[in-house]
């Protein structure tokens, strides 16, 4: 086999893995109870509460049933938001390893399902599907940091407007109209200017703009957001 056909063969290969060791099938895999059976526990939170300190040894893992969590670092960067089938508290499997972030409960409550990470260590060293899942969780994990550096090489107003479209596709609501979605209630202002690395005042002047330009639709404390004409505008001026 030449080195295109091995390369093709390889991307198939990471495609299937990635298909078939999903975060949801991960789930799955954790509950089955056929093999080195796991107990988790179900535990609600409320807005600001913490589920991980940074710098705090992570011996618990969290899979998220329902609600928003933020990472934060250093108190004020929010570096990613979790929602229904992410898993944190899993980046590194050693015991008493530290948290790079702080994980900060955004919506009114937060529903998760919490394991004790020596007993998911054991279920994911000793089978082969464990290692492949955590794998793709690492990979995911990875994909997800790189893509928040690349955003913030973007240029101020091309970087708001992608971190619009991006959490209103990723957590927002669907309405009626199929070119509209209601941005995420749970990210405010000062959650977006902490994601992108803008002060508040900036997040406001651009987002004004864009509200005179149609783009966006503030109704009371939420924001529609118009996602054909948001990505119309990031064509013209990246």
């Amino acid at each position: 086999m030449n080195n295109k056909e091995t390369n093709i063969g390889l991307l198939h290969a990471e495609s299937d893995i990635s298909k078939d060791f999903s975060e949801i099938k991960f789930r799955q895999f954790i509950q089955d109870d056929f093999i080195f059976p796991v107990q988790g526990v179900k535990k609600n939170y409320v807005k600001q509460d913490i589920l991980i300190r940074e710098g705090a040894d992570t011996n618990d893992v969290y899979f998220i049933e329902q609600g928003m969590v933020a990472a934060t670092l250093d108190g004020n960067v929010a570096v990613d938001f979790f929602t229904k089938n992410d898993v944190i508290g899993l980046s590194n499997l050693t015991l008493g390893s530290k948290s790079d972030y702080t994980f900060t409960v955004l919506s009114d409550e937060v529903e998760v399902t919490r394991y004790r990470k020596e007993n998911l260590i054991e279920k994911i060293m000793n089978t082969q599907e464990g290692y492949l899942y955590h794998y793709m969780h690492m990979q995911n994990t990875a994909s997800r940091l790189l893509a928040r550096q690349e955003l913030l090489q973007l240029p101020t107003e091309e970087r708001i407007i992608f971190v619009l479209l991006e959490l209103s596709e990723k957590y927002g609501n669907e309405v009626d109209d199929k070119d509209m979605l209601r941005f995420p209630k749970q990210i405010n202002k000062g959650r977006i200017a902490q994601y992108t690395n803008f002060n508040a005042s900036t997040i406001t002047t651009v987002l004004q703009k864009l509200q005179e330009e149609a783009c966006i639709y503030p109704v009371r404390s939420a924001i529609f957001v118009n996602t054909e004409k948001l990505e119309t505008k990031l064509e013209a001026i990246s």
